[in-house]
């Protein structure tokens, strides 16, 4: 359902765009690439998204990755990282064009730091306190 001209613009940044996931009505997962310069968390270790596809050639990636997709008639951008709801550092964008849903999925990678901070500050909360347990 979006076009690929949308996923192109993602691709032409340096961005990963995954293969289009049945689940999220034909969306897509979104990741940067450790080797595309942009926002990121240090240390962040997660090496991609779990396929049903063969091979789904994820590569190494430096930052939380973000959904897109077209659902409830608007396109969306979830950030999401945690299970059983949003956590205090997720976030599901709702636009009216894919070509505002892609603005937002390149800010969140190369614009303003304000997310992906907040996303990096909860990862380090969260990791203390499984340290603590």
């Amino acid at each position: 359902m979006i076009e690929e001209k949308y996923l192109e613009q993602l691709r032409a940044a340096g961005l990963y765009v995954s293969h289009p996931i049945p689940a999220f009505r034909g969306g897509f997962w979104i990741c940067k690439p450790v080797a595309t310069p942009g926002n990121n968390i240090p240390g962040f270790n997660f090496s991609g998204y779990i396929s049903l596809e063969p091979n789904p050639q994820c590569p190494d990636i430096d930052a939380p990755m973000l959904k897109f997709m077209f659902l409830n008639d608007c396109w969306q951008v979830h950030g999401q990282d945690c299970s059983g709801g949003l956590g205090p550092a997720d976030f599901i964008d709702e636009w009216s064009t894919p070509s505002e849903a892609v603005e937002d999925i390149l800010d969140f990678f190369f614009g303003e730091p304000a997310r992906m901070n907040a996303k990096a500050s909860e990862r380090k909360k969260a990791a203390l306190r499984a340290k603590a347990e």
